[in-house]
Parts: C-alpha cells; structure tokens; sequence
C-alpha cells in the first residue's frame, strides 16, 4: 500500500507531584469522618450528634419548602388535604379520647354512679395498693354505709337500703348525690363534694 508511516503518538514524561508548598491539600464541604468523631469527651460527641441532626433536619425542612413552593397548585391541594385530614383525626382522637376516671386521691378510690330500677347504686372501688379497714361510706353527710375491708381490686356496692341516717331511718330512693366520703383507717377523701366529682 503505501510506504507513508504514520506517526508515533508522543510519550509523555510522566508526572511529578508537586512537593512543599507547591502541594495543596483539597478541603470538601463534609463533615468529619465517623472516626474522627469517636474521639473526645462523650457529651461533645452528642452535642456534635445532635447539631448534625438537626442541621440535616433544617436542611430536609428547607427542601421540601422549596419543592412544595415550585409544585402545581394539585399537589398543593393534595398535601392541603392531608394536613387537614391530619388535623381533624388528631383533633377527634383528643376529644373522643376517654378522660381517666380513675383515682386520683391518696386512697386510690374510684367512684361509680348508675341507676338501677329508679334508685341510684354507689361503686366505690379500691384501686389504691393497700387494703382499707374500717371502711365508712358517708353520703351527703346524713346517710352512712359500712364495711369492715376492701381489698386492693375489690369494690363495695350501696344503695339506698344500704344507706341509713339518724334514727335508722334509710335513705330514700330519689336520693340526690351531693356529698359522697370515704372514710378509713389508712385516711379519708371527698369523691364528690356540692354536687361536683373529684
């Protein structure tokens, strides 16, 4: 074909690093290396911990700020709803949730009040840890019930037969609760007191 030679790419020289202040070292915007980090006192290395969390926390906040911001008006409308849906389920969950109607005195007494055949029935219940003894049931300081213990989880029911005031005579049936106490050995409590429970 053709005597023509082609020619030889050029060798280069190979190449030397720099030495001495001619070498520089490249700084990267990271954070140090998990290692590096082991070292040190151990509240710096959480106080470091938490600062990196939150730092990443504020900056994945900041995202999605952003994209939210550059969305379409749909997908604002979409997370709109979910707020929204979040809100009333969490607002539900905190009305509808049942308040504790458990003691909330030193006995550890509960009271529960129900109507049965037109006259009302009075539960008292010991959820405290200790055993009551010489138990005293006062209702609107007039009408008086007794029992000589109620153990820890047992409860003690009375009603207007169970009640009796001065002279004996019992309660009546249509009895209104204003004032209910509990007296014991181990102490005494108002579970209602004019009318309002406690």
């Amino acid at each position: 074909m053709s005597d023509v030679e082609k020619p030889q790419p050029v060798a280069k020289a190979p190449g030397r690093s720099p030495s001495g202040p001619a070498r520089r070292m490249v700084m990267t915007a990271a954070r140090k290396g998990s290692s590096d980090l082991q070292t040190g006192p151990l509240t710096s290395r959480l106080k470091s911990g938490a600062e990196n969390t939150a730092l990443n926390a504020l900056a994945r906040a900041r995202e999605a700020w952003s994209d939210f911001r550059k969305a379409d008006r749909y997908a604002k409308h979409k997370v709109l709803i979910v707020a929204v849906w979040t809100v009333l389920s969490a607002a539900t969950i905190i009305i509808a949730f049942p308040r504790s109607t458990g003691a909330s005195n030193s006995l550890g007494a509960k009271l529960v009040v129900t109507t049965v055949l037109d006259h009302s029935v009075y539960m008292v219940s010991n959820d405290g840890p200790k055993t009551w003894t010489d138990v005293v049931i006062v209702v609107n300081n007039r009408y008086r019930a007794a029992a000589s213990e109620i153990q820890p989880g047992q409860s003690v029911t009375v009603g207007p037969r169970q009640l009796i005031g001065e002279n004996g005579v019992f309660a009546p049936a249509t009895l209104s609760l204003e004032d209910f106490e509990l007296r014991t050995s181990q102490g005494h409590t108002k579970l209602v007191e004019r009318g309002a429970y406690r």
